[in-house]
């Protein structure tokens, strides 16, 4: 048995990088699918905190599911490559060819996520460039997917290879570590009732954008929420689902830095739970560019108050706030 000298998945939790490598390969605790909400700090939640865990989650229907990849550096010295991930539909024998074009991309729309490790050390997927792999998979029935990840740097690129027959498939499990499986199940959970996609373009300006979610005539005990899964924004451009509690008029909002020339899609879901629409329902997603005292633009603006704009991200001093725009879903 050989240690492996570069940087590499653990098939398990106890797996220290030794190949041949033995044992069960379906269940690698570093691709980790984790639900469709990003994680604010990847590094510290999966590598500091949930390094000796295997913190993997369903994946869920109708959602862009984000999916993490983390591995340890054994190489000697600081290493540089990418992450690939595949996915394939189960099969006992996971030939290459099942899966070798069956590429998941990063939320910037790339193949592979690049990344680089310090000596001795551990990486894992997801910043504020490429953002992290992103997947709406199809609902499967009695059935599972197979996500595979592939990592290559210069000491090992690590091509896929062409495997014909069941020794030579053998032979390629066992001596790339490089490579990891995992079993994953699709849900069918939390389907939201309607989900609407707009397009948001920034310009050539940088600003702080209020992202708010105004609900009109919704029912007490329906759920809002937005996603966002374009990288670039400080924070990512999500609004975990909230429950409305005030049936005439509720705001839920998020306040992100958005870099000029961004673009992004964003999609707002509407959750019945049940109830049915009252007269006058719509939900609306609104841009809104607040302005500080000092600012040109501050005389022009509406009072923060008078928009909605919750207090909790309100900010310090006084402000003024100029609706950009609107987008609505009206009764159904």
């Amino acid at each position: 048995m050989s240690k492996w000298n570069d940087v590499y998945f653990r098939d398990n939790l106890s797996d220290t990088g030794n190949y041949p490598t033995s044992g069960a390969l379906s269940h690698s605790p570093d691709i980790i699918p984790y639900g469709i909400m990003p994680v604010e700090n990847p590094n510290q939640f999966f590598i500091i905190d949930n390094w000796k865990k295997d913190v993997g989650k369903d994946l869920l229907t109708s959602y862009e599911n984000y999916i993490y990849l983390r591995a340890s550096n054994l190489a000697g010295k600081d290493q540089k490559g990418r992450f690939y991930l595949y996915w394939a539909k189960a099969s006992l024998l996971l030939y290459p060819n099942f899966w070798k074009d069956q590429v998941i991309k990063t939320q910037n729309g790339q193949d592979y996520y690049e990344f680089s490790v310090t000596k001795e050390g551990k990486v894992v997927s997801g910043d504020n460039i490429q953002g992290t792999f992103i997947w709406k998979p199809e609902m499967i029935t009695c059935d599972h997917y197979c996500l595979i990840g592939r990592i290559v740097t210069d000491d090992h690129p690590n091509p896929i290879p062409e495997v014909g027959n069941v020794e030579s498939f053998a032979h390629f499990i066992a001596n790339n570590i490089n490579y990891a499986w995992r079993n994953v199940t699709v849900v069918e959970r939390d389907v939201p009732t309607k989900s609407v996609d707009v397009d948001y373009e920034e310009g050539d300006l940088e600003a702080d954008i209020h992202f708010l979610l105004r609900c009109t005539n919704v029912p007490v005990g329906a759920e809002v929420m937005l996603t966002c899964s374009t990288p670039g924004t400080i924070p990512a451009l999500n609004i975990q689902r909230q429950k409305v509690t005030n049936p005439e008029s509720q705001v839920f909002g998020i306040v992100c830095h958005v870099p000029r020339n961004w673009e992004g899609k964003l999609t707002y879901h509407y959750f019945a739970n049940g109830v049915k629409p009252t007269k006058g329902f719509d939900i609306q997603v609104e841009p809104v560019l607040v302005n500080d005292v000092g600012h040109h633009l501050y005389k022009f603006g509406k009072s923060l108050e008078a928009l909605g704009i919750p207090q909790e991200i309100r900010g310090i001093g006084p402000k003024t706030g100029i609706r950009l725009g609107g987008h609505k879903i009206k009764a159904y």
